[in-house]
């Protein structure tokens, strides 16, 4: 904006009446330039924004559940089959496998068992010794069948993927039953019944411990 100029004149003075002004006396008109008055520039000031105060960061820790193992537990149920292959009775060079003894009893089964003390010389007897012997008899030649049982249980088991340990526990419970009646049996004889249990019976018996791995 270009400033614009302002003419004024000075005062004329006057004389005395009747006398008039010379022309020197008149004011030559004088410019003044006003300057305009600058206003300070518009200054634009930004709204002020919010801040954004972050809070407190939150560690969130995220566990990932362990699946149990299902390695042992197969372990076992193979072990346990594999016992069955293996001698459960073994005397003089004279053996016996799991798998063998279950087709006894088969063939026992289907021509009748008989009556054991049909001579009377064991009736009413009562003798805890003889009475522990048959128990811990019956149970050994039972063992096969309970193990093979077990061992196809266990696997079921752990194909819906649930943990074995309570079939465990009662196979192993088993086989330490059967070791405690061959302990309590008489030994008149002089030998053992721990004489003639093969390495199968006892591969097959504690195999289970596995079942219990989680």
């Amino acid at each position: 904006m270009q400033p614009q100029p302002l003419e004024y004149t000075q005062p004329v003075q006057y004389q005395q009446p009747g006398q008039y002004p010379s022309p020197e006396q008149y004011a030559q008109p004088a410019t003044q330039y006003v300057q305009p008055q600058q206003q300070p520039p518009a200054q634009f000031i930004q709204p002020a924004q919010p801040m954004m105060q972050a809070g407190p960061q939150q560690i969130v820790y995220v566990t990932k559940e362990k699946t149990p193992s299902k390695a042992l537990p197969w372990i076992g149920v193979v072990l346990i089959f594999v016992s069955l292959f293996l001698p459960y009775i073994s005397i003089l060079g004279f053996t016996l496998s799991g798998f063998e003894m279950i087709g006894i009893l088969s063939d026992m089964m289907g021509a009748g068992f008989g009556d054991l003390s049909s001579d009377g010389s064991g009736s009413g007897s009562g003798d805890s010794g003889d009475t522990i012997a048959a128990i811990g008899a019956t149970m050994f030649m039972l063992s096969p069948i309970f193990f093979i049982f077990s061992a196809i249980v266990s696997a079921l088991v752990l194909l819906v993927n649930k943990s074995p340990r309570v079939m465990g526990v009662i196979h192993l419970s088993y086989g330490a039953i059967l070791i405690v009646l061959g302990l309590l049996m008489p030994t008149g004889l002089g030998f053992s019944v721990f004489d003639f249990i093969g390495f199968g019976f006892y591969m097959g018996a504690f195999s289970s411990g596995l079942l219990l791995a989680k």
